[in-house]
């Protein structure tokens, strides 16, 4: 990269500036502090009269009072943070290229189980990882070389004022002093390093001689799904038990000890109580609002203004889960009161059910394959995945979970059940995101997990390192954030 060389503005170039465009032959005498501007005289009584301004002559002797205490810190501060960054992009660089090496292996090890003709398509996805390695370290190195011209010419600033600051002109301080400031505040934009994660992820099926392009696997890059708080209130001491999008702005919220349901917008203002002893809520496509009602044991519809009716009963079970299906039917996870909790026998009666909107049963999820084993210990929550497959979480004690996910004629394709959290896996809720990955909230370890379609982990989208207010669940209906 060419460095560019630093001009600044010469004084002849100033004196010339500091004749009022506006006002003709008028001397530029003022700062207007809340536009950020240089303005004369009549400037001041025609356009800013009830702003904050100086003098030149006041201003600067205001700047350079505590002038070199400001560069210090500009020294202290904020180029030791760069710093941080610039290493921050260096360790990234070295940390893409561990995980390449890692993946590569994964493909090479197996590989070795292969007949030497595959060896081209070996090749081939070898080099689509290393070729994305390569655009992505790039991409890190521009970053680099940014937060390093940003730093050089901070510094270059820093140094002019610090042994210039007394000698300079009102008008050439000032102006540098706006320039310095004005180039922190573009150095905060790549902050974030960690964006630039590599990836690329290895993915590859049992082996199969009449599928050797699946036998290879794919490489394909992670899903760029990300979590951003956006907004965030306080509402009650307990934990959330649902929270259920209804719009960009509204949502449905209770707690594990709140009898009533409420809706609320992002400010945390409420405009709608209901009480009903709520289970789950859906949300569907054309804003139709489904509920499972603990009480009544139905599922009920909410109308827009605030009505409740029954859509159909589930007696004698209790409907927990609900969900929307791809084909505009319902998924309800049921559970009975009568068998003891988290235990398989021929007497629990705990099960996912695909009905349609009136209630008629099309499928019930009860066992396992090739068997008569029950599946469910206890099913709450439940989602269609964009490729048809059902996920649900299954809580198999207090303290630990899985998620099941089925096709959706009912065979159980994987389960997942964490990374050996500490204290267990006990996930909360499971949405599915555009690109038909998954992801999990856990409660124990307070973090966000994201798997494949599959049901393999990929990357933790939220730890508990994270600065948050919590992530008990995530809201279904609009993308993937933390509401």
């Amino acid at each position: 990269m060419a460095e560019k060389e630093e001009t600044y503005l010469s004084e002849t170039q100033l004196e010339h500036a500091l004749m009022c465009e506006k006002h003709d032959l008028m001397p530029v005498d003022i700062t207007c502090e809340d536009c950020e501007i240089f303005i004369c005289s009549k400037c001041v009584k025609e356009d800013h009269k009830e702003h904050c301004w100086n003098t030149l002559s006041t201003a600067a002797t205001l700047k350079r009072r505590g002038l070199l205490k400001s560069m210090k810190k500009i020294e202290e501060e904020d180029i030791q943070r760069l710093e941080n960054q610039i290493e921050k992009a260096s360790q990234q660089i070295d940390k893409n290229m561990k995980i390449c090496e890692m993946t590569v292996l994964q493909l090479d090890n197996h590989y070795d189980v292969i007949v030497e003709k595959l060896d081209k398509i070996r090749k081939k996805h070898e080099k689509t990882l290393k070729d994305s390695l390569k655009i992505q370290n790039a991409e890190i190195t521009r970053v680099r070389g940014n937060l390093e011209e940003q730093r050089k010419n901070i510094l270059g600033r820093v140094n002019s004022l610090k042994e210039n600051g007394d000698t300079m002109t009102d008008m050439i301080l000032l102006k540098t002093h706006k320039d310095l400031t004005k180039l922190l505040k573009l150095s905060t934009q790549d902050d974030n390093i960690e964006k630039y994660l590599y990836s690329q992820q290895y993915e590859h099926e049992c082996i199969n001689e009449d599928m050797l392009e699946i036998i290879m696997g794919n490489v394909s890059n992670t899903p760029k799904t990300m979590v951003t708080e956006t907004d965030a209130f306080q509402w009650g001491d307990h934990k959330i038990y649902v929270l259920e999008a209804v719009d960009n702005d509204k949502c449905f919220l209770t707690n594990v000890s709140f009898a009533k349901v409420e809706r609320v917008d992002k400010s945390g203002e409420k405009d709608m109580k209901l009480s009903i002893d709520i289970n789950d809520v859906c949300v569907t496509g054309k804003k139709v609002i489904y509920i499972s009602d603990l009480k009544s044991k139905s599922i009920v519809n909410l109308s827009s203004s605030g009505s409740v009716s029954t859509v159909f009963s589930t007696d004698p079970l209790e409907p927990v889960g609900v969900c929307q299906t791809l084909d505009d039917q319902l998924l309800v996870t049921l559970s009975d009161t009568e068998s003891a909790y988290y235990k398989l026998d021929s007497c629990s009666k705990r099960l996912l059910r695909h009905v349609t909107l009136t209630g008629d049963v099309i499928l019930d999820y009860t066992y396992q394959e090739k068997g008569q084993n029950k599946q469910f210990t206890w099913p709450f929550r439940v989602t269609q995945n964009g490729n048809s497959d059902v996920c649900v979480l299954n809580k198999v004690s207090k303290s630990n979970g899985e998620l099941l996910i089925l096709s959706f004629s009912g065979i159980l394709k994987s389960a997942y059940r964490g990374r050996l959290e500490p204290g267990g896996f006990l996930p909360e809720d499971v949405v599915c995101d555009s690109f038909f990955s998954i992801v999990v909230c856990e409660s124990q370890s307070s973090t966000v997990h994201l798997l494949s379609p599959a049901g393999k982990f990929l990357r933790y989208l939220l730890t508990e390192k994270q600065p948050r207010r919590h992530t008990t669940l995530i809201q279904r209906c609009i993308d993937v954030d933390i509401w």
